[in-house]
């Protein structure tokens, strides 16, 4: 990496990359093998006999596609306020003691499923989906939030919608190049030592990060929305700090030149008050 970047120093300064052959000991053949890869990428290109021009950024490192990112889990708990729900004809998935639960399935937003609680709450469970932005999981929990209200609102039932509270939220991203890192039936569980990200004012979950192998053979999951982002900017931001360094490196290259001239100044600044120092005190006391 730091060969390609000498060759195109040596472009943005109107110089001929093959001065490098002498100066690297290395051949002409294996230096134009360095200028047909940036000439392919588009990087540079020839505008006369052994003359180039640098027409895109290089970047350091291998591009990194941001890796698909599954809500695989998010569960929305709702208080009932006043009424009853009318689940007569709603599915027994399980039996308790006290009471049934119910459920039943609606097409909207992707697809939800909802819970009956005793008729002391419900529980809105949005269908498992693949997003391409975190921030669509804050969308589509507001979205869920006004739907259902209205939803149960024409029932007689009314939901108290500024308590609502997240119950589960899982996002799962997929890290093909970890999948041989995970054995069959291996899981690995990380503590956060704080609470995650709220979407709603009442939310209360202790922030965790975990590695299994569903959906995705290598899954980095968490149910902390920051935790998520940190993640999948990682590799963008290792790129950034390529470029940052090699920024910084011009700028300590610049501030050594500026040193020396400055130390060089200095020096000669002693030299001149030694030597007048020398005149004062060569000076008969008469002629003060």
């Amino acid at each position: 990496m730091d060969f390609y970047l000498y060759i195109l120093d040596q472009i943005k300064n109107n110089k001929s990359p093959y001065s490098l052959c002498s100066k690297h000991n290395i051949s002409k053949q294996k230096l134009s093998y360095y200028i047909k890869q940036l000439k392919d990428k588009g990087i540079i290109r020839r505008v006369g006999y052994g003359v180039w021009q640098q027409v895109k950024e290089f970047v350091v490192g291998e591009e990194v596609e941001k890796p698909s990112t599954n809500l695989h889990a998010l569960n929305i708990k709702f208080p009932i306020l006043d009424g009853k729900v009318m689940d007569n004809d709603w599915e027994i998935k399980e039996r308790l003691n006290n009471w049934l639960p119910k459920y039943t399935d609606l097409s909207i937003l992707g697809g939800l499923k909802i819970k009956n609680n005793n008729n002391k709450s419900i529980t809105v469970f949005a269908k498992t989906r693949n997003i391409k932005d975190i921030e669509e999981v804050d969308n589509l929990s507001y979205k869920i939030r006004e739907y259902i209200y209205h939803f149960f609102k024409k029932q007689g039932v009314t939901l108290d919608k500024f308590n609502c509270e997240t119950k589960n939220i899982n996002l799962a991203t997929a890290d093909k190049q970890s999948e041989s890192m995970l054995r069959k039936g291996e899981k690995f569980e990380l503590d956060l030592n704080k609470k995650a990200e709220k979407i709603f004012q009442e939310d209360n979950i202790d922030g965790k990060a975990w590695i299994d192998g569903s959906p995705y053979k290598f899954t980095a999951e968490t149910n902390d929305k920051a935790w998520k982002r940190e993640y999948l900017s990682m590799p963008f931001r290792i790129l950034d700090m390529f470029r940052l360094m090699e920024v910084q490196a011009k700028n300590i290259s610049l501030f050594a030149k500026h040193l020396k001239s400055h130390t060089e100044m200095v020096i000669e600044m002693k030299k001149m008050a030694k030597k007048l120092n020398n005149k004062l005190d060569q000076r008969k006391l008469t002629e003060w």
